[in-house]
């Protein structure tokens, strides 16, 4: 499961930066200047827009367009493409205007995927875009959601330009393998052939030919500022027709090609190594132009979203900002299980032992979550959504105290990320006394569950229904056949499973090993209470007061399907309160006004399962051999149940980790790049549990 991670976990090295007389950051590590000093930013249009025949390959391509940068430097190839993207962008929907009839494809979104061994800080990134004030509007946009430079995946969405720019700050030769097709274009950059050679190696073109050949009829192209031999001969080597054109400026000559089928045998890849993860075609098409909701007909929906709370609600917003007319339907409606509570900490709880997978996961979540919930609150008119107060993890007894240490020891984070705190510096940030210090996550703080579902489903093509579906069966056609209690009837093309739990019954025959955990939320009158600046985490959390309320919980009850609020719960979140300081002594039961119950679904190594659902009998069937000899790969495709999807298992962690996974479903359902690369999408795929215990001979 820890396959391709990121070649150092923890700490990046720097990118060593000096400027020049001109203002131009160069690298001292490589003697050579992120741009040209005659003009850069027209060198990076020459080069990668004009030679990758840019604007004008979107007009008549549908879906997704995906680059593929080499070197994110400063981020100027993406930001001048993100400006060409939006002025296109700009021309067609003025051609729609005009046009009386017009059913020539578009491109609808843009993903930039780039990859950084050495990224620049927040500040050097904007001093270095200051040159071009034309881009002004795009870097302000990009710093606003630019990540911590932690190693990783890093995934960014601006829905208003219809852009997403997958971040990767890795080594190249780490990062390629984790990506697949399609792609439309590649930008070669990053340092000349001669000042760094480690990445213009044999690696860099044989993935390049890896990932074009995962789609061999996707028209590719490729571009790069350099005409060294060394690199013209890999890019033929990586399948393209090649050849050499004029350079920009004093520089002679550039290389500009076009990906040929006759390519030659695929290389190694993830998916060799691990064929239940082969992309399972067919996708659903590109989306037409949708008519207005009230238009379409019930029962003919395209995608149908079963479950509304944070994985359910996230999927359909994920979907629809695709442009695909979704379907979301809950027996209780928007936000009413598990994701009710008034207030939950969007915040991440870091493994302290070296559990790469977890950690990568989660710190990758986490980032795009802020960003989400961020945007989502901005765009809403509820000012009472997000609060980014920070999160203070209490170090509340001996035992989370050495774990506190043991993690501070073997990690180096940012500190905008997480930072160490005396019981001093605990008791400001908390504003209350504090007997002990912990871990504070600055980014961190608190969100309304409910509040968000609401407004991830603000979207034209969301349409939300209260429906109790009972049973779901595939027809001849290979769609969905949905019933409810009262017997109605309706059909889906697409249906995501995002009911938690509940996806048992639906799917009696899929090995889901997930388990329910009760959880009792105790809802306090914050005049009675001391106030908090801060969510405090210990055994419970603890939000600072929402209208004259304070958030205290949740229990962890197993093996209990009580959905009543019990006192002696509200006593147990009281007895928490001893974690928090001593202004809490004094707090009883006169100060809970209400509670509230809801119910975690939870997998056994704590991580989403997000993904197609495998056909148990006959996976089991084509797998078998590994079951004997584990190098004996079969090679085949998993046999899943096409058209049907998972997400589910978010446990307590669902407003960090629910975004995310949305992004990838909705990436895999639509056949497009992914978000995440190929080990987590594997840490995630929900027939792993499958897998693992056949290896393990607890399935014959």
């Amino acid at each position: 499961m820890s396959d391709n991670l990121p070649s150092e976990q923890k700490k990046l090295a720097s990118p060593d930066l000096s400027w020049n007389d001109q203002g131009l950051p160069v690298s001292q590590q490589f003697d050579d200047p992120y741009f040209s000093v005659e003009n850069g930013l027209e060198e990076s249009r020459y080069v990668f827009l004009k030679h990758n025949h840019l604007p004008q390959r979107w007009k008549g391509h549908s879906g997704e367009f995906h680059i593929i940068e080499t070197g994110f430097g400063t981020g100027l190839n993406f930001l001048m493409t993100w400006q060409s993207f939006v002025e296109y962008k700009k021309q067609s929907d003025s051609r729609k205007r005009h046009a009386q009839k017009n059913n020539d494809p578009e491109t609808e979104w843009l993903h930039f995927t780039s990859i950084e061994k050495f990224p620049l800080s927040k500040e050097e990134l904007q001093q270095a875009m200051s040159l071009w004030p034309e881009l002004a509007t795009f870097t302000e946009l990009l710093l606003q959601q630019y990540p911590l430079t932690i190693p990783g995946f890093h995934h960014l969405v601006w829905p208003e330009h219809k852009v997403r720019l997958t971040l990767i700050f890795d080594d190249v030769h780490n990062a390629l393998p984790q990506l697949s097709g399609p792609v439309h274009a590649w930008y070669l950059d990053g340092f000349a052939p001669s000042k760094n050679p480690q990445m213009w190696t044999d690696s860099l073109f044989q993935q390049m030919r890896r990932i074009n050949n995962r789609s061999p009829y996707v028209h590719s192209t490729v571009a790069t500022f350099t005409a060294a031999g060394i690199v013209r001969r890999g890019i033929k080597g990586a399948g393209f027709d090649i050849r050499k054109v004029p350079g920009f400026g004093r520089k002679r000559e550039m290389l500009a090609g076009e990906f040929s089928l006759s390519c030659g045998p695929e290389q190694p890849s993830f998916y060799r190594e691990k064929p239940w993860l082969i992309p399972q075609l067919p996708k659903i098409p590109t989306p037409a132009p949708q008519a207005p909701i009230s238009d379409q007909t019930p029962g003919n929906d395209n995608i149908l979203v079963i479950g509304a709370g944070l994985a359910g609600c996230s999927t359909a917003r994920a979907l629809a900002e695709r442009g695909h007319t979704v379907t979301l339907i809950d027996r209780l409606g928007i936000g009413q299980a598990a994701s009710g509570n008034p207030q939950g900490g969007l915040y991440i709880k870091l493994a302290a032992s070296d559990n790469a997978m977890h950690t990568q996961f989660y710190l990758t979540a986490f980032q795009h979550s802020l960003a989400k919930v961020k945007e989502i609150s901005e765009r809403g008119t509820d000012s009472d959504l997000w609060d980014d107060c920070g999160v203070l993890q209490l170090a509340y007894d001996d035992k989370e105290q050495q774990r506190q240490q043991k993690f501070l020891q073997s990690n180096q984070y940012p500190e905008a990320l997480i930072t160490p705190v005396t019981a001093e510096e605990a008791s400001k940030l908390a504003g209350c006394p504090q007997n002990q210090g912990g871990l504070y996550f600055p980014q961190a703080g608190w969100a309304a569950p409910a509040k968000l579902c609401e407004q991830l489903c603000q979207h034209p093509l969301i349409n939300v229904e209260r429906w109790d579906v009972q049973s779901l069966k595939q027809n001849d056609d290979a769609s969905w056949l949905l019933e409810d209690s009262h017997n109605n009837r309706r059909k889906a093309a697409q249906v995501v499973i995002a009911n938690a739990y509940d996806a048992k019954q639906l799917l009696p025959d899929a090995y889901l090993p997930v388990k329910r955990i009760r959880g009792q939320l105790s809802i306090l009158d914050s005049s009675l209470v001391p106030d908090i600046k801060t969510v405090l985490c210990a055994r419970s959390y603890m939000a600072p007061a929402r209208n004259g309320l304070t958030c205290l919980g949740a229990t962890y009850n197993l093996n209990d399907d009580e959905p009543e609020v019990r006192a002696q719960d509200h006593i147990t979140n009281l007895n928490h309160l001893q974690d928090f300081g001593p202004a809490w002594a004094e707090t009883d039961a006169e100060s809970v006004i209400q509670g509230r119950v809801g119910f975690r679904c939870t997998t056994p190594d704590y991580l989403p399962m997000t993904g197609s659902i495998p056909d148990t009998q006959r996976f089991i069937e084509a797998f078998r051999p590994m079951v004997k000899n584990a190098k004996h790969i079969p090679n085949t495709e998993a046999p899943v149940m096409r058209g049907l999807w998972l997400n589910i298992g978010h446990g307590s962690r669902g407003l960090a980790s629910a975004p995310l996974c949305a992004e990838l479903l909705a990436a895999q359902i639509t056949n497009s790049a992914s978000p995440t690369g190929q080990a987590i999408e594997t840490a995630l795929w929900p027939g792993r549990f499958l897998l693992r215990d056949m290896m393990r001979r607890k399935i014959t």
